[in-house]
Parts: structure tokens; C-alpha cells; sequence
């Protein structure tokens, strides 16, 4: 690879062939027909989608107006296609994954030191503001119910009658080991490229998170392999108690269990991930 990151064709070829274990002949004429094929295809007005990669297809542009670059002199564009090339989710995370916890950062007129955007901040403290008032008007609303109402800790009790849980004071309620139930508040339909990784992305905020929403699917999924969901399923994503970036006990349990299901479900089916799997549960666990 030369210093700006590009990649000649006989480099590439040499790349192809010793990953593919073939010759450098025949990877070089995989690669040229794979080329010719797909600007066949662009030719004739097709789209081609590439599993796990992504999609490319042509537009068509109108003629407009414009000028010579060098003359200045006006001329037609004349009208043409052009073509794009939109890249699918696992691809755009796997190349963005090293870039994620970046803040955008700005030089002051010196060029010397940096500064955070005072935007962000005005922003958080507006949001904290509101928070405060929304807990404000909360607690107004609550302390003007009937005071017979049922705490939510006395109701799960079945055992205890209602009609007198105002005059009988409640029991101490002994720790429970099992995690919070997560009621699953959001679905949505699996698009053709898409990965459990890049769905805990985009839908709980960390890719890490993902076996959560494989466990909570698990019973309905065709097949049980972490790495394969069918698309044009509908899947549920859970609620998390706190959130990815402050968990409180019940998620941080969740998470260790689902990690564990995931490396059970790799084991069943020989994939060595999961030892890594396992590995990472029991890390959770002891911290």
C-alpha cells in the first residue's frame, strides 16, 4: 500500500489471490471480470447489491448549464448518468468503528489550542432545565393523588389484599437476584444488509449491546446463529431500564446473561468466538 492509503491493481491482485489462496492470474481475472460485470450491468440500467457490502446504481442527470473551467465561457452540460455507490450499515460501521468516540473539535484564531463547540453545551444545560421542571411538575401531580393509591412495590405482592394495604404496613422486600424484565417498546423490520451490531447501534446507542436484542428475539428467529438474521423479519428492541452509558444493576445483569446465551449458541455451533464471548460475560460479572 503506498503512502496515501492507495491500492494499485497488480498490489490488489496480489491482495485477492493470497486471501482467496489462487494465483495471481486467476485473481486478476476474477477481479477484471467482476469489474466488467458490474459496469454491464450499471450499463443497462440495473442495480447491484452486494450482501454485507453495498448497493450501486446509476441516476439520471438532465442537461443543464455551465461554464468552461478554464475559458469561463458558458456551454450545456449535456444530459448523462451517474454513478453511485451507497455502502450498507456493516460496512459504514466497521470503517467508522475507530472514529465513534471522536468530539468534534475546532482551532481558535491562534491555530494553537482547541475549544469544544459552545453549542453542545447550551444545549445540555437547556436539556437539564427541562428535566428539572418536567421533575418539578411530577412530583406536584403525585402529591395530589389519593394517598390510598398502591405503591408499585406493595401491588406486585398478590398475596396482600388491597382493600387494607392503607391501615397494614408493608413488609420488608427481599433483593431479587433475577434481572428487571425489559419490555421490548420498539420494532423494526430487518433491511437486507443490516446486523444485529449495526442495529445496537443506531437503536440502543453501543454496538456492544447487540446480544440483548438477539436474546430478546431468540424464541421467534428461524436460526439460532448469532451472526445470521433474516431480513424482512420484524424484530423487538428492547428498553433498557437506565441506559448503554449509565446501566443500572438490572441492565448490567441482562447484559451478562445475554453475552452468556450468545457464547452457548456459538459453542453449539463450533464458532470459536465463543470463548471471547464467555470471556467478556464473566468480565462483566466481576466488575
Amino acid at each position: 500500500m503506498s503512502d496515501d492509503n492507495k491500492i494499485a491493481l497488480h498490489s490488489f491482485a496480489a491482495l485477492v489471490a493470497k486471501r482467496a489462496k489462487v494465483s495471481r492470474v486467476e485473481a486478476d481475472t476474477y477481479i477484471h471480470q467482476f469489474a466488467k460485470t458490474i459496469s454491464e450491468e450499471l450499463e443497462s440500467g440495473g442495480d447491484i447489491h452486494l450482501y454485507h457490502f453495498g448497493r450501486f446504481h446509476t441516476t439520471h442527470v438532465d442537461a443543464q448549464a455551465g461554464h468552461n473551467p478554464n475559458s469561463g465561457a458558458p456551454l450545456t452540460i449535456p444530459e448523462h448518468s451517474r454513478v453511485h455507490f451507497r455502502p450498507y450499515s456493516a460496512l459504514r460501521f466497521a470503517v467508522n468503528a475507530p472514529f465513534r468516540q471522536l468530539r468534534i473539535k475546532e482551532l481558535t484564531l491562534d491555530k494553537t489550542e482547541w475549544r469544544t463547540r459552545n453549542g453542545a453545551w447550551i444545549l445540555l444545560v437547556l436539556l437539564l432545565l427541562l428535566l428539572i421542571v418536567l421533575g418539578i411538575m411530577i412530583k406536584s401531580w403525585i402529591s395530589t393523588q389519593d394517598a390510598s393509591v398502591v405503591s408499585p412495590q406493595m401491588s406486585s405482592d398478590k398475596a396482600v389484599d388491597t382493600g387494607t394495604l392503607a391501615t397494614v404496613p408493608a413488609a420488608p422486600v427481599e433483593p431479587k437476584t433475577a434481572p428487571k424484565v425489559i419490555v421490548a417498546t420498539t420494532e423494526i423490520v430487518v433491511l437486507p444488509g443490516d446486523t444485529l451490531w449495526a442495529i445496537a447501534a443506531t437503536r440502543l446507542g453501543d454496538p456492544y449491546w447487540w446480544p440483548i436484542i438477539y436474546a430478546e428475539n431468540r424464541p421467534a428467529l428461524s436460526r439460532r446463529n448469532p451472526d445470521l438474521i433474516d431480513s424482512g423479519i420484524t424484530l423487538r428492541i428492547p428498553a433498557l431500564s437506565g441506559s448503554v452509558n449509565s446501566p443500572n444493576v438490572a441492565d448490567l445483569r441482562l447484559k451478562i446473561n445475554d453475552y452468556q446465551m450468545v457464547a452457548d449458541d456459538y459453542r453449539k455451533l463450533g464458532n470459536p468466538r465463543a470463548a471471547a464471548y464467555e470471556k467478556a460475560a464473566a468480565r462483566e460479572s466481576t466488575e
